[in-house]
């Protein structure tokens, strides 16, 4: 038997030379790193305020709920030109900092969604935490704000406290 004809399996050459056969370099193995998902929001986003809804009957809000979102942001003086309005019922649980790498935001709301569910630590609900330099706020939801006046108050307090006004 000769060793012209000699075939080796490629795995049994891979466990036998497990270091590099000429010394020198070892070029650095790429890391591969999870793309963000392209995220379909409402508005334009301009000054980077990313308001989260999680609505699986609607594309986004109905219209007694986008009327009362509308009046909430002429309060705040924003327009929906200004806002992100992302309903994250299409995207499932996505951590935070993904959602901070698809969509640009420095302010953030979540209306109705557990901190848990964007793999955030407790936050108490209108208080404004720091995440990863985004100032973020916890709601309750749109719906249970549009029939509770106190809510509504909570919410306004911790608006004033996040965008300043």
């Amino acid at each position: 038997m000769s060793f012209d004809k000699l075939q080796l399996d490629p795995y049994i050459l891979a466990r036998i030379y497990t270091q590099p056969l000429i010394p020198g370099k070892k070029e650095p193995v790429a890391v591969v790193t999870e793309a963000a998902p392209k995220v379909k929001f409402l508005g334009e986003n301009q000054k980077n305020i990313a308001l989260f809804i999680q609505n699986a009957g609607d594309a986004y809000l109905n219209d007694d709920l986008f009327n009362l979102l509308t009046n909430i942001l002429n309060a705040c003086k924003l327009g929906v030109q200004d806002i992100a309005l992302i309903n994250t019922a299409q995207y499932g649980n996505l951590p935070f900092s993904t959602w901070q790498a698809a969509v640009p935001m420095k302010q953030a709301v979540l209306f109705g969604i557990p901190p848990a569910a964007m793999g955030l630590e407790a936050v108490s609900a209108y208080q404004m935490v720091q995440v990863n330099g985004c100032q973020l706020i916890c709601s309750d939801e749109l719906q249970l704000i549009s029939q509770d006046k106190m809510l509504k108050g909570k919410l306004w307090m911790g608006l004033k406290q996040l965008l300043g006004i």
